[in-house]
């Protein structure tokens, strides 16, 4: 296989593998990212207990109960989806519906409305890479090209994940997990909140809850990866096998 195939190849795996991450995500975010389920997993409900009374901003959250959690992350969520609109309104309850407080602070509010962004940026990212993949999966077809496998693809995907992963050690983890939020986020944005100064931090039991939604969020991109490509590898045959049919009822 020349080299030019292989970078043709590494690119539409990449950008199936992307794409098929864009579906995983929207399919997550309308069951909220598996919350309600990783709530019990995670004990975020003796987290709450344990660090809402040390909140210096807020009082009385640990009076909040499970449903409440659900609710509000629920609704940053779908804020987060929507721009971040009606961040700023979020307030939180007793179980018996007293409002309490509002939940978010100004740099909290901030932060939410830049992942709202980026979230945008991502769904923008993910459209196109898999306008892309469908161009050239049709392309494919028209030229009767062979697609790769899913063992090529998943070669050529391990292939740029090994160069990504030699350029971080050697330029050194923790410079560039702080180099990406520098970059992600605006200057003078803050983006590390203590749990003693956010209810938002507290309520996601970050940065705990994020790698159990990443784990979620990868095996569900990867299923949806294979099964894609099975499913097009078994139209393949079917139109390799009528074409021949095709050929020799001609001949």
């Amino acid at each position: 296989m020349s080299w030019s195939k292989k970078l043709t190849f590494a690119f539409y795996s990449l950008f199936g593998l992307i794409s098929a991450f864009l579906f995983s995500w929207i399919v997550l975010a309308q069951v909220d990212f598996g919350y309600s389920g990783l709530y019990e997993v995670m004990d975020i409900k003796a987290h709450v207990k344990k660090f809402g009374p040390q909140n210096r901003y807020r009082r009385y959250y640990h009076l909040t109960n499970k449903e409440e959690h659900e609710r509000l992350f629920s609704a940053i969520n779908e804020a987060i989806h929507d721009d971040g609109a009606g961040l700023s309104e979020l307030t939180y309850h007793t179980p018996r519906g007293s409002k309490l407080d509002t939940l978010l602070r100004v740099p909290e509010v901030v932060h939410l409305k830049d992942v709202a962004n980026l979230v945008n940026a991502f769904f923008w990212v993910g459209g196109i890479a898999f306008l892309l993949w469908l161009a050239a999966t049709i392309y494919f077809f028209i030229k009767r090209i062979q697609l790769p496998s899913v063992k090529v693809q998943s070669i050529s995907i391990l292939a740029l994940c090994a160069v990504g992963t030699v350029i971080t050690l050697i330029i050194g983890p923790v410079t560039v997990f702080y180099a990406f939020h520098e970059w992600l986020f605006p200057e003078n944005h803050q983006w590390f909140f203590y749990y003693q100064e956010s209810l938002m931090t507290i309520l996601m039991k970050a940065p705990f809850l994020f790698g159990y939604i990443a784990i979620l969020l990868v095996v569900l991109a990867l299923i949806v990866f294979v099964g894609i490509n099975w499913m097009l590898a078994k139209v393949e045959r079917r139109l390799i096998r009528n074409t021949t049919k095709g050929e020799v009822a001609n001949a």
